[in-house]
């Protein structure tokens, strides 16, 4: 790992040419060690480098083990598969939490500034993918981001944000809290930047690139149509990858970026979160079939509280598309059954033993 890490800080080289070094001539950790070892004492230039790049490396050891973070290298089965993939992946990542590597990841990224529209949507969404084995990921950063991080934790989901800058301090400073409860709902929060690194304004086209790669497919909910959000649905584009787009009103300036997605069929428009999880995921259509119709309410309703997942009565309204009177008629019906218990003000989840 110590090779990779100093690998990761060498300036040198692009990632791209790092990613070929690694699987072409690192079978092993010796192995690589050697080969970069031959191909550095070539240049005395690219010593001096070297050296301050093992330098880089120690120092980043040191600080993981004095805060207690994990250095993640690209040959670890825990560093994501989708971005070790792509043509320019990181040596290493830094970060909290785990990599939920059995759970299908899925970019959803948007404006700093959301209308009552993509603020909804995210809800909807949540709602929606929750009852499947998901990752949302996201950026962490203002308006959508941050909205589609905790409608996923709401919801039981797992969510898994990456960083512009180091791990020394959450940014913005508000999302410490919400950086945290990530980490407790099974996700994390992850970047290839060192330690004490301050997230300047240039490094977050190169986080982008991080959220597009370790994930399937990306959704972009609202986005002007110059922003940061249509920078991680090009990288997307350009890895191959699936992205999505939510259509709104024309000349509604937050919806002017997924519009033109779709114009220029980057895109592919999403009109309704129905039948969505089927579209992300195919194999999970099998789970799309709806309820037979002798299938009471109560069944119905039941099958939304999968493990570990928690509805409010909106939730479960939309979901079932129910009017309130039913909702809670049947909530308190399973309530005094011993089926479901209430763990909030609006809050309901599977009775646990």
């Amino acid at each position: 790992m110590n090779t990779l890490l100093s690998l990761h800080f060498f300036k040198n080289w692009p990632n791209r040419i790092k990613k070929e070094l690694v699987f072409e001539h690192g079978t092993t950790e010796k192995d690589l060690e050697g080969f970069l070892k031959r191909q550095i004492s070539l240049d005395e230039s690219l010593q001096r480098d070297w050296e301050l790049a093992q330098e880089k490396a120690h120092s980043e050891i040191g600080h993981a083990a004095r805060e207690g973070y994990s250095i993640v290298p690209i040959s670890s089965d825990l560093y994501p598969d989708g971005l070790k993939a792509v043509a320019d992946p990181p040596m290493v990542l830094f970060g909290r939490g785990t990599w939920p590597a059995v759970k299908s990841p899925l970019a959803v990224v948007g404006t700093r500034k959301p209308t009552g529209y993509g603020r909804d949507f995210c809800r909807r969404l949540a709602v929606e993918l929750s009852a499947y084995p998901i990752n949302i990921v996201s950026g962490l950063a203002l308006g959508i981001d941050a909205a589609i991080h905790r409608e996923a934790i709401d919801m039981g989901a797992t969510t898994t944000a990456f960083l512009a800058g180091g791990l020394h301090a959450i940014g913005p400073k508000q999302h410490t809290a919400l950086a945290q409860a990530l980490v407790d709902e099974g996700g994390g929060y992850w970047t290839e930047q060192p330690f004490g690194q301050i997230p300047l304004k240039q490094l977050f086209p190169v986080r982008n690139r991080l959220i597009a790669g370790a994930s399937i497919a990306t959704f972009v909910i609202e986005a002007a149509r110059k922003s940061g959000a249509l920078i991680t649905a090009q990288q997307a584009f350009d890895y191959g990858r699936d992205v999505y787009a939510l259509p709104g009103a024309l000349f509604q300036p937050m919806s002017a970026g997924p519009n033109a997605l779709i114009e220029q069929c980057c895109a592919q428009a999403v009109t309704g979160v129905a039948g969505f999880g089927a579209r992300f995921n195919v194999s999970w259509a099998k789970n799309d079939v709806p309820a037979p119709v002798i299938e009471d309410i109560a069944q119905r309703m039941l099958r939304q509280f999968t493990p570990g997942r928690k509805l409010s009565s909106l939730q479960l309204r939309m979901a079932l598309n129910c009017s309130n009177s039913i909702i809670f008629s049947e909530l308190d019906w399973m309530i005094a059954q011993g089926l479901l218990e209430k763990i909030g003000p609006d809050k309901y989840a599977r009775k646990t033993v």
